[in-house]
């Protein structure tokens, strides 16, 4: 009889271990099992992988979906893809004339979405602070503002702002690209 009374207690226990067992399971799964949106980019870092060039690297990147972490040996820190609207305003900027002239534009500028531009971007501006990344590219641009400034005129400046634009896209796009 004694061992009957055990037999069924055994069972119900052996259900509710392997029953707690599954939840727990799940529950790391789901907590390790990252997605990401479309205009982020996961960078998971933590163990070492190969590029399609060779280059070995400590990361991997995800861009507008979802992976599985190994958790204790990888970290996820995220990249924002959005558009980052940068005012810039410059005075006592001089023309190629000596002329001071005050200018006032905005930037829009993006991390690019392939895989270069992004690793790229990993490196360089991982853990930086919005308003530090804010900074680095208003004061890049802003140099090449001035830069610009000083080989027009006046008439320049005013008459084709559209050139005016596009100069300042030519000369900035190709510091901004190697960031």
């Amino acid at each position: 009889m004694p061992e009957i009374q055990l037999q069924s207690l055994l069972i119900p226990i052996v259900i509710l271990v392997v029953v707690l067992g599954f939840l727990i399971a799940l529950m790391l799964l789901s907590k390790n099992y990252i997605k990401v949106s479309p205009n982020r980019a996961a960078v998971i870092s933590g163990r070492s992988r190969k590029l399609p060039d060779g280059t070995v690297v400590g990361y991997r990147l995800v861009r507008g979906g979802a992976t599985l972490i190994v958790p204790f040996l990888e970290k996820v820190e995220y990249l924002s893809l959005n558009v980052l609207t940068v005012p810039l305003a410059t005075s006592r900027a001089y023309t190629v004339q000596g002329v001071p002239v005050s200018v006032k534009a905005v930037a829009n500028v993006k991390i690019k979405g392939d895989d270069e531009s992004m690793r790229a971007a990993a490196e360089r501006f991982l853990g930086m602070q919005p308003e530090e990344f804010h900074k680095l590219v208003f004061q890049t641009l802003e140099g090449h503002l001035r830069a610009i400034l000083g080989t027009l005129t006046v008439e320049e400046i005013n008459n084709d702002r559209q050139s005016f634009a596009q100069k300042l896209t030519t000369e900035a796009a190709g510091d901004l690209e190697k960031m």
